[in-house]
Formats: structure tokens, C-alpha cells, sequence
């Protein structure tokens, strides 16, 4: 999974280039929704290895795109405070599905918590969908302009 997450992530950049992080954001979230359906069908073994690298391509290439929209949507300054609350978010709601996908695993079944997968991302999909105005400002495509003030931005000049 680790290894296809890193050439996702490759495949991610190349894409990148070419087209507007918003649209490929929203396809890949697609296409992460249709490789974890399988999932709650599979059994520890090649399918679920299986399953697991084309989730680790996808996801390596979700990053890619995620970092590009939150970049293009946040307020100016405000990186290290916009990643500071989504983690909070992000990690908060990991740390309870955790707890319930243990509890649900055991009280029911391993494939009723791997069932519920493929359903918070759905969701997701219709919430992105919904609130596709709101991230408009990520529909743009990346000019040479735009990688070089970000490079300048980022370039230590105290040198």
C-alpha cells in the first residue's frame, strides 16, 4: 500500500501539471469511492492486497490533489493555522471511527466495519459535490506564473 501510495502520488503530480487541481480532486474521490467498494467483500489475502494497493495508489494520489485545493482555497497566511484545524478535525474523527469500527468489528462483524467505508466516503463525495461552489477558487489550472511565486514564497531569503 505504501509503495503504490508514493507512485499515486507520482502519477498525481504528472496529472497535476495539466489540469485543474478541483476537477481531478473531485474524479479521484470517484474513483476512491468505486476501489473501496470491493472492500467489504474481501478476505485477508491477495484480494485484500489487492484492494489495499489500488486504495494506496488512489490515496497517494488524493494527497496530491487535497494539498493543491487547500492551498488554493485558504486565506493568505494562514497555512500552518488552516492545516493546524483540519488535522485537529481530521484526527478527532479518526480517533472516534477507530473506536467504533473496534466495537462494531466485534459486537457484529469485520465486514460491517469495512462495509462502513465505502459509505463515509460517499458521503463525502455528496458533501464535496454539494459544496463544490465553496472550493472554486481550486478550479483554476496551474500556470508557470503561479509555481514561481509559490517557490518564491517558500524560498528562505536570509541567506
Amino acid at each position: 500500500m505504501g509503495i503504490a501510495s508514493i507512485l499515486g502520488g507520482v502519477a498525481a503530480g504528472i496529472v497535476s501539471k495539466r489540469y485543474s487541481p478541483l476537477e481531478w480532486f473531485m474524479r479521484n474521490y470517484i474513483l476512491w469511492l468505486i476501489f473501496t467498494l470491493p472492500l467489504a467483500f474481501t478476505y485477508p489475502g491477495w484480494s485484500l492486497a489487492l484492494v489495499g494497493a489500488c486504495l494506496g495508489f488512489i490515496g497517494g494520489a488524493q494527497q496530491v490533489f487535497y494539498w493543491e485545493v487547500l492551498e488554493a482555497v485558504r486565506p493568505l497566511g494562514s497555512e500552518v493555522s488552516s492545516i493546524g484545524w483540519l488535522w485537529t478535525i481530521e484526527g478527532s474523527f479518526m480517533a472516534i471511527g477507530s473506536a467504533f469500527g473496534g466495537y462494531i468489528s466485534e459486537a457484529f462483524s469485520p465486514r460491517v466495519t469495512l462495509a462502513i467505508t465505502p459509505t463515509c466516503i460517499a458521503i463525502g463525495a455528496v458533501i464535496l459535490f454539494a459544496g463544490r461552489k465553496y472550493l472554486s477558487e481550486a478550479n483554476a489550472r496551474p500556470t508557470t506564473e503561479n509555481d514561481l511565486r509559490a517557490m518564491r514564497d517558500n524560498a528562505d531569503e536570509t541567506n
